[in-house]
């Protein structure tokens, strides 16, 4: 090592890069661990003959896209000059993270007077089921905002859709309840790399149905003590349905997703995805009661969708389709 090398150790930036061990003289010539050894870095590129101490550090960044792959970058600067740089990279970064992706939003409303909503007949387990006063939630619309509860919008790709950082980790599973004699929550989003728990919190006994398409189907009696858990590989094309056999009326459905881009709405219509990457993607609607919504009237007109199917340019910021009225003679049972 040369005389005039500044040494520094092992240590480990934020981020995930990993800050390995090198020397670098005064002209920004470098002598990394022998993994490395043969890189060089100066200041200004090749040929560089600045004449103030350098230090080169040897970031290893991990790409969370690309799986096992890693890329290697030697930064050489003053340790003022390292401090400037990393304050020019980090804003630049959040700058560029802030403008690649954006969310979608909007109101589902249902266009007429909401639909009375009819009483169950228990027909199974009555002195349990009969206590809870079921109503049919096949279709919800909320009576002062006419907003519709549970559709499903998600986006549809045949590519691998990029996702932002700080929705790549999912929870590790999602619940699906069978409580009051009803299934909660009456629609679920999973995720390709999650499990879905099934739970029985009532004292009688529950079966879960799943009615799977691109993945194993099954059907199997929950446990009130034990959690049954079951892992979807592949995406579904759209919600798949949820039965308990032992009880008729009960229903659920559940959207299988590689990515994290869909929304179920809540009791006043509303929905919102963050975190999409900018550019024209196709979005799906869909309600249990009619399948792939057929048409909806925006503020700027009737948008006519194909099997549910509407391309939508996403931008920087967001996109607000405000409220978005669907007719009530779409919302016919299957």
């Amino acid at each position: 090592m040369p005389k005039t090398a500044a040494k520094f150790s092992d240590c480990v930036c934020w981020n995930g890069c990993e800050i390995q061990e090198g020397f670098a003289d005064r002209n920004g010539r470098s002598e990394i661990t022998d993994s490395h050894r043969k890189q060089t870095a100066s200041v200004g590129g090749p040929g560089y003959t600045g004449d103030f101490p350098l230090t080169v550090i040897l970031l290893k960044l991990r790409d969370p896209m690309v799986h096992e792959d890693t890329n290697h970058r030697l930064l050489p600067c003053s340790p003022s000059g390292f401090l400037l740089l990393m304050l020019l990279w980090v804003s630049a970064f959040c700058k560029a993270s802030a403008a690649d992706w954006g969310t979608l939003k909007g109101r589902i409303v249902y266009s007429g007077a909401a639909p009375a909503r009819t009483k169950l007949e228990i027909t199974r387990d009555e002195d349990v089921c009969g206590a809870f006063g079921l109503v049919d939630e096949t279709l919800v619309v909320d009576e002062k905002s006419r907003g519709l509860a549970n559709v499903v919008i998600w986006l549809s790709s045949k590519e691998q859709v990029p996702v932002h950082p700080d929705r790549q980790k999912a929870a590790d599973f999602v619940e699906l309840d069978n409580k009051d004699c009803r299934f909660v929550p009456r629609i679920a989003l999973l995720r390709t790399n999650q499990t879905l728990r099934c739970l029985n919190s009532d004292p009688v006994a529950h079966n879960v149905a799943v009615y799977a398409r691109r993945n194993q189907p099954f059907s199997i009696v929950v446990p009130q003590d034990k959690p049954l858990e079951r892992s979807f590989p592949r995406e579904e094309l759209q919600p798949i349905r949820v039965d308990c056999s032992i009880h008729a009326w009960m229903r659920a459905h559940v959207l299988i997703t590689e990515h994290p881009y869909a929304a179920v709405t809540r009791k006043d219509g509303s929905f919102e995805i963050p975190g999409i990457p900018l550019g024209r993607w196709d979005f799906r609607f869909w309600h249990e009661t009619c399948g792939y919504l057929k048409s909806m009237d925006t503020a700027e007109g009737t948008l006519e969708l194909t099997r549910g199917t509407r391309t939508l340019e996403i931008p920087a910021g967001e996109l607000n389709l405000g409220e978005v009225v669907v007719a009530a003679d779409q919302f016919v049972s299957e």
